[in-house]
């Protein structure tokens, strides 16, 4: 690279070949030639352009774009909580994308993230083989491939300034655990099937949701895997329909037999048509003898959907800028075989502005009905990618 600047003097300023000076036309040609060649290496250097590519968020997608070598990323969002229990002001995520493409079939890719600021983790990181065919195979810690949100979780991908509440404590948002697997493109239809380590029933209590179980690939407990895949279809113009599940015994004892089997599943749906986009999910999970848990649980089966609808105001801008008003209907039930009122029904309405593709601002509000109480709640937050 040291070599560059020599190089652009010569080639804006030597003479042709028979021996004239270039005109100012020529000069001119010549420094667009150079800018363009300049901003490719720039897009090459930090790991090129920002699009969603196998399952993977925009950002975090950036390392299949780029030149051989290194590449960096990363995203990060603030959100402000206000509460009749209390407000709260959190940097939420700061996060750090790092990668490694090693030739046309071989990446390394890779999130860390510090979480209310003095929070660590690992979120995945992984080795990818792709054959070119349409074919290629994952290994190391990954995001479990389930719902709209646990792989694409970067800010510019939703409008809520947090994420929904299904996806959250259901599916659970965000779940990585330590797998391998393969993927594919054929036609319409796009597919992810990993073996990965299980939830622990150690830890899991179906009656707050199915977070507690997660084992994050940290020493995970591995005497029982699961198996984990998705499908989307994308036939029809402006729509993707697709569903995905999670297997396995979430029993990870050496001495204990109790049958803690766990399923997952979710179904969902998304249409886009110029400004407006809607977006639909429907999740369930299930734990068998969840009464014979470390933390016993009142019910062994969770379910929950919402559906939201979206309208740019400013699409026919055509600039990279959008405003989104939005609404979402939400509704879980963390206990459903109980016989007690269990449901928690929320609305939200809000507002998504993007001054750019690469930067949201949100604010919303929500009105959550649970058991005869009503609470309301506000978000504001600010998110970025790069």
């Amino acid at each position: 690279m040291k070599i560059l600047p020599f190089t652009f003097l010569f080639a804006l300023f030597s003479p042709n070949l028979q021996g004239q000076e270039p005109s100012n036309n020529e000069l001119s040609r010549r420094i667009d030639l150079l800018a363009e060649q300049v901003e490719n290496i720039g897009i090459q250097e930090s790991g090129g352009a920002v699009g969603s590519v196998l399952g993977m968020g925009p950002a975090a997608s950036k390392v299949y774009s780029a030149a051989p070598g290194i590449s960096f990323g990363g995203y990060g969002e603030m959100l402000y909580t206000g509460k009749d229990a209390g407000n709260t002001w959190d940097f939420y995520r700061a996060i750090l994308y790092a990668g490694y493409r090693f030739d046309d079939n071989w990446v390394f890719n890779s999130e860390i993230e510090f979480e209310h600021v003095d929070e660590v983790k690992l979120e995945f990181a992984y080795l990818d083989y792709n054959d070119g065919g349409g074919m290629g195979y994952r290994m190391g810690h990954m995001l479990v491939p389930m719902g709209w949100i646990n792989e694409l979780h970067e800010p510019t991908t939703f409008w809520s300034a947090n994420r929904p509440e299904v996806e959250r404590k259901i599916l659970p948002s965000t779940w990585h655990e330590n797998g391998v697997g393969a993927y594919g493109e054929q036609g319409d239809f796009s597919w992810r099937l990993y073996v990965m380590n299980g939830f622990d029933a150690a830890d899991l209590n179906p009656s707050g949701g199915m977070r507690s179980g997660r084992q994050a690939g940290h020493k995970a407990k591995a005497e029982n895997l699961a198996l984990s895949g998705r499908l989307d279809w994308t036939g029809a113009q402006g729509w993707t329909v697709g569903g995905s599940f999670y297997s396995g015994d979430s029993n990870q004892s050496t001495s204990d037999t109790t049958d803690f089997g766990t399923t997952l599943y979710d179904i969902h749906m998304q249409y886009d048509r110029g400004p407006l986009r809607l977006r639909g999910l429907y999740a369930t999970a299930e734990v068998n003898n969840a009464d014979l848990l470390a933390n016993p649980s009142d019910s062994d089966s969770l379910k929950g959907w919402y559906a939201e609808a979206g309208y740019d105001l400013w699409a026919n801008r055509g600039n990279g800028t959008s405003l989104t008003p939005f609404v979402r209907k939400e509704m879980l039930d963390y206990l459903v075989d109980t016989a007690a009122d269990t449901e928690r029904d929320r609305t939200t309405f809000g507002l998504a502005y993007q001054p750019s593709d690469r930067v949201i601002f949100k604010a919303n509000t929500t009105t959550e009905e649970y058991q005869g109480t009503e609470t309301d709640i506000l978000e504001v937050s600010v998110g970025y990618i790069f």
